[in-house]
């Protein structure tokens, strides 16, 4: 019998906790994000929230001599409070009721959810992950997620903007604004990103990627050392090239039938997968930046953090790729399911972070 908008539809939320997850396991940072308990569901509060930040070591030492010196440690206050937005984004499709109405059995519905909702959500994925490495977002409208490309910038609500995460800068002459904290400002201590470049991976290759591996590792150790590294495919080649005889992969995200789809290998201890939507041709990046010739992200996971907004399922959503729907479309002969995102991605430490530049040059 043919198949009507309720049954699709009920057969759809079925899947829906299942596709939750695989958004997270659908990227290498995300799904680290999430075994790192670092995900906040259904925050409320407002779309605006503060996180504190410290840079460093909070306090300092006293040296007790006589027993009557006074503590030094409100004299080393260097705790911020940073602030992120998350944008609330709709990615809306319609069904034909002539495919509905065609759509008989268990097989031609699996087809349905396959080739209309399924299919939605993954591109919603990849917008997402395209401008988090990118910064490109603005031709999908998915522009106020966060980006880690320090050459453009991104929304923040009401028409604001900040720069992306990684400045694609030495250590100490960084610039921009980065959750609302200036790196130049006398009370940001320490808040930028690890950075070297590298004349060509087979001169120097290597050498600058552990130099920014352990600078960044030995920020905030209590979290570890840089776990995930993302490479446009050509550094990841590079590296793949530049290895002994012996390689060790590291492979990861299984697709539903249990099939790897990202495969990686090790650098040290962090785990370095190549990035499909990595593109350092685009012109977010910029054409002076050392980044146009590749480049490597390097991120300790533990300074990273999601959270979303919202609670009720069926009406503003929990805001984690909730499906709503279906509606039936005024006028025409389909309806119209609508996917719900209200989410943002901040760290915490940035100096536990890095990039390294210039990776693509052989």
């Amino acid at each position: 019998m043919p198949t009507n908008a309720d049954v699709l539809n009920f057969a759809t939320q079925k899947l829906i906790p299942k596709w939750t997850e695989q958004f997270y396991q659908y990227h290498p940072v995300l799904e680290k994000i999430l075994l790192k308990g670092n995900v906040e569901r259904s925050k409320q509060g407002g779309p605006y929230i503060e996180f504190p930040i410290v840079t460093n070591g909070p306090g300092a030492v006293t040296r007790i001599e006589t027993g009557s010196e006074v503590y030094s440690s409100t004299r080393r206050t260097i705790g911020q409070r940073g602030r992120v937005y998350a944008p609330r984004m709709v990615y809306s499709f319609i069904i034909p009721g002539k495919d509905l109405s065609e759509a008989a059995g268990e097989t031609a519905i699996a087809r349905l959810i396959k080739v209309y909702p399924e299919a939605a959500l993954m591109e919603f994925h990849e917008y997402i992950v395209g401008q988090f490495v990118n910064g490109n977002g603005s031709a999908n409208n998915v522009q106020g997620f966060a980006t880690l490309n320090g050459d453009t910038t991104y929304d923040t609500g009401s028409g604001l903007t900040e720069s992306g995460v990684m400045d694609f800068a030495a250590y100490g002459s960084q610039t921009g604004t980065v959750f609302n904290i200036d790196k130049t400002a006398s009370t940001a201590t320490d808040w930028q990103n690890q950075y070297q470049t590298c004349t060509s991976f087979a001169t120097n290759g290597r050498s600058q990627m552990r130099r920014v591996y352990w600078d960044a590792s030995m920020q905030g150790k209590q979290g570890g050392p840089v776990d995930v590294m993302l490479g446009d495919i050509v550094s990841f080649n590079n590296y793949y090239d530049d290895l002994d005889d012996q390689v060790r992969y590291q492979v990861k995200h299984d697709g539903e039938k249990g099939k790897a789809v990202r495969q990686g290998l090790m650098f040290q201890e962090a785990e370095f997968y190549v990035e499909p939507e990595l593109n350092t041709s685009l012109s977010t990046f910029t054409t002076t930046s050392v980044a146009g010739n590749g480049l490597v992200y390097m991120l300790k996971s533990d300074t990273w953090h999601l959270y979303t907004m919202g609670e009720d399922t069926g009406m503003e959503t929990k805001g984690d790729f909730a499906f709503r729907g279906p509606v039936k479309v005024p006028g025409q002969d389909a309806w119209e399911w609508e996917i719900v995102l209200s989410m943002q991605a901040y760290c915490d430490r940035l100096n536990a972070n890095g990039v390294v530049a210039g990776t693509a040059i052989s």
